[in-house]
């Protein structure tokens, strides 16, 4: 028995984010684990408004994979990502100059967040939704 939460990460499928909750999962993490380990597998963002669809507001979903700047943790938000993980970014402030490198990595995230919002005429990442970015999967369809 697992005492504490358990968090399922490298879900991809709908049916694995109802698989999660249905085993009694506390929150689940849409990941690919910094990659993708087939040339056909699908990308996060590809499907993660179909996994928010299957979850349902039933447990959060934290979405994790390709977040190298704001509009990124911006599009993962306004898809229905309740929560963003930063991925190997910090990492790298880390390695060049230590605790201001992961500051000055954090403003630059919040930075390219505020911009999208911005451009957009919102003042908090709480007013996005998914008419505010095109998914992926949406957009090619779009061109046929």
């Amino acid at each position: 028995m697992v005492k504490g939460k358990l968090v399922i990460k490298g879900i991809l499928d709908p049916e694995d984010a109802r698989l999660a909750i249905e085993h009694g999962a506390d929150a689940i993490i849409v990941s690919n684990h910094g990659g993708r380990s087939m040339d056909y597998g699908p990308s996060t963002l590809e499907v993660l408004p179909e996994i928010v669809a299957a979850v349902n507001g039933r447990i959060p979903v934290i979405f994790d994979s390709g977040i190298r700047r704001g509009a990124d943790i911006f599009k993962a938000l306004a898809l229905g990502a309740n929560a963003v993980m930063i991925g190997r970014a910090y990492l790298w402030g880390l390695a060049v100059a230590g605790q201001s490198g992961v500051e000055n990595v954090l403003d630059v995230l919040r930075g390219g967040i505020d911009s999208a919002l911005l451009g957009l005429g919102k003042s908090d990442v709480k007013e996005l939704d998914r008419t505010d970015v095109v998914a992926p999967s949406d957009f090619f369809r779009r061109l046929g």
